[in-house]
């Protein structure tokens, strides 16, 4: 009888509501992670960027004291081009509709990645004209990514120069 009562509040048509609930959560668990690695790489670069306007610029600005993972090296690309591989979000998760595509035909996209060991374990992009790298050419080790901000007179960007 109890089964018979549960059965009889269920739609005429049970498919109609079961195929939207399934497809709702595949593409919730498909997307989940896209979604995760986005948010992340706005939240570092609205982070690194508040951070960075905020602070005193007399002060070296060390890296591995920004970043809330461990890495043993990371490397700085300056002026990403369009079709080099890197990081697509959709939706907007990370950057606004056409920006990216805008940064990068500019040559103002620049992109940091986090690497430990053999693996990457963190990725961001950044403005180069709200935070602008000199200096950079290969891979700094967390000793070696200490910074001397300032502030480039062009476009009010925060310059950050590679302490030799």
């Amino acid at each position: 009888m109890i089964v018979k009562d549960a059965l009889s509040v269920l739609p005429a048509r049970p498919i109609l509501y079961i195929v939207p609930t399934i497809i709702v959560v595949v593409l919730s668990f498909y997307y989940w992670e896209q979604y995760t690695k986005c948010s992340d790489i706005k939240l570092f670069r609205t982070s690194l960027t508040e951070t960075l306007h905020s602070k005193d610029l007399s002060e070296k600005f060390r890296l591995v004291e920004f970043t809330d993972f461990i890495w043993d090296k990371v490397r700085i690309a300056v002026r990403i081009k369009p079709g080099e591989r890197n990081a697509e979000c959709p939706f907007g998760w990370n950057w606004a509709e056409s920006e990216r595509e805008s940064l990068m035909a500019s040559g103002l996209l620049t992109v940091l990645m986090f690497g430990q060991g053999e693996s990457i374990v963190g990725y961001a992009e950044l403005r180069s004209d709200e935070v602008e790298f000199r200096g950079v050419g290969s891979s700094l080790t967390p000793k070696t990514a200490v910074f001397t901000p300032g502030k480039n007179s062009d476009n009010g960007a925060i310059l950050l120069t590679l302490s030799r």
